[in-house]
């Protein structure tokens, strides 16, 4: 059995006014003539296949045309499990039309066993042998599995969510076993396993920054290989690497720009014990991410200089180092980029001052980062300790409330409710 792992893909996302979607395009095609020349059984997206939960028809588009396209590879069989940027509804909604095409879909789950019934997926190799079988669980709010953080410290919080998460990949383990006997299982997740660096990440999730990653013993022992999506960089969890992450294929920040993007080719042992032979390729980069530091005269030489080796045009994060922002700046900028052809022309994504001043970084030596830059549980930690409220309770509650799905809130919000009743 041979798949191909690969997960956050974004669709839809976009710097400024800058789509990202010519990116996406060109590792769906790389993604495609990959899956047909590696002779792929089955391709598994680890989550986040859309940026938002409500991607725009630009993406909903590209994500229907590359499963379409798809079919002409051979590939028998792909399977999508929903991430946290994802509405689990809007995956579902053509699953019962995409299953006719070997797409199966699991958007998101509840915390009934009856809702996990669809997770159990087998997979069929290209001679037509059901060779393994997947486990394909999607993005899971800690809620819908009965973890309650409210009146809970730290250590109960983590011990809560490793019994619940690692009972949900028993029992689907048992199912699989149950109904297709003995043979290589592969689960999914879209979850923070290990320790993990928070640049690696776009969100917070599962409290994460609470009780930081959960324990990559929670993956059943039975599972050969676990697909793991939610972490931007690419890498094994555990000593044993059965659990992966396949990272994001495009960069979507400065961080992952400087970094090779990839995917992962695994080839299942035929015995179910077995190790697992986990190959990245590489997907090759479609633009430079550039950050710039310089004095205005020269950083715009810098920019008059690029002569970028990607078939598109860089994005530049551009840091002016000078006392203050020269008035003509943006002026300058402007003309400069005019210079190149239309289809070479890099696009400015940032524009930031850095003073160069003793005297003002003397008065104040704290570098204070910007709103847009802090994430929303810093910016409720700062609110709180403005407050003298430190309390670990408080911050559990928030994290419960933020890191919920629509769905989620509806339910937390019918619940409080029904007490205060």
């Amino acid at each position: 059995m041979r798949i191909l792992h690969t997960s956050d893909w974004h669709l839809g996302i976009s710097h400024g006014q800058t789509s990202r979607g010519p990116d996406q395009d060109r590792f769906l095609a790389w993604l495609t003539a990959q899956i047909d020349a590696q002779q792929i059984d089955t391709l598994i997206v680890a989550g986040d296949i859309f940026d938002s939960f409500q991607p725009p028809a630009s993406a909903l588009k590209r994500y229907f045309r590359f499963l379409g396209q798809l079919q002409a590879t051979g590939v028998v069989q792909v399977v999508i499990v929903g991430g946290n940027h994802d509405s689990a509804s809007r995956l579902d909604a053509p699953s019962e039309v995409l299953d006719g095409l070997g797409v199966h879909v699991v958007g998101g789950i509840g915390g009934s066993e009856a809702s996990w019934d669809r997770c159990v997926i087998p997979l069929n190799n290209r001679a037509g042998d059901i060779a393994a079988v997947a486990l394909a669980v999607p993005y899971v709010h800690e809620f819908r599995l009965g973890v309650r953080t409210t009146d809970a410290d730290r250590g109960e919080v983590r011990a809560a969510f490793q019994r619940k998460f690692s009972a949900l990949y028993s029992r689907l383990a048992d199912l699989a076993q149950e109904r297709y006997g003995d043979l290589p299982l592969v689960a999914t997740g879209h979850l923070t396993l290990g320790s993990a660096n928070k640049d690696d990440y776009p969100h917070e999730i599962h409290q994460v920054g609470h009780i930081d990653g959960l324990p990559p013993s929670l993956i059943d022992p039975r599972i050969q290989y676990a697909a793991l999506g939610h972490i931007h960089a690419s890498y094994p969890v555990d000593s044993a690497r059965k659990a992966w992450y396949s990272g994001s294929p495009v960069a979507y920040s400065l961080r992952e720009g400087r970094s090779e993007r990839k995917v992962l080719q695994v080839s299942l042992a035929a015995d179910p014990t077995g190790q697992p032979e986990v190959t990245p390729l590489v997907v090759p980069a479609a633009r430079e991410l550039l950050e710039l530091r310089a004095e205005p005269d020269a950083l715009l030489a810098q920019i008059a200089a690029l002569r970028s080796p990607a078939p598109l045009p860089p994005l530049l994060f551009c840091r002016v180092q000078a006392d203050s922002l020269p008035v003509d700046m943006s002026q300058r900028l402007h003309e400069t980029l005019q210079q190149f052809a239309e289809d070479e022309r890099p696009t400015l994504v940032e524009l930031r001052l850095e003073l160069l001043s003793p005297e003002t970084e003397a008065a104040d030596d704290v570098e204070h980062p910007s709103l847009k830059e802090l994430q929303p549980r810093e910016v409720f930690g700062v609110l709180c300790a403005s407050q003298g409220q430190n309390d670990e309770a408080i911050t559990a509650a928030f994290d419960t409330v933020a890191t919920a799905s629509p769905a989620d809130l509806e339910t937390l919000v019918a619940q409080i409710a029904g007490g205060a009743a």
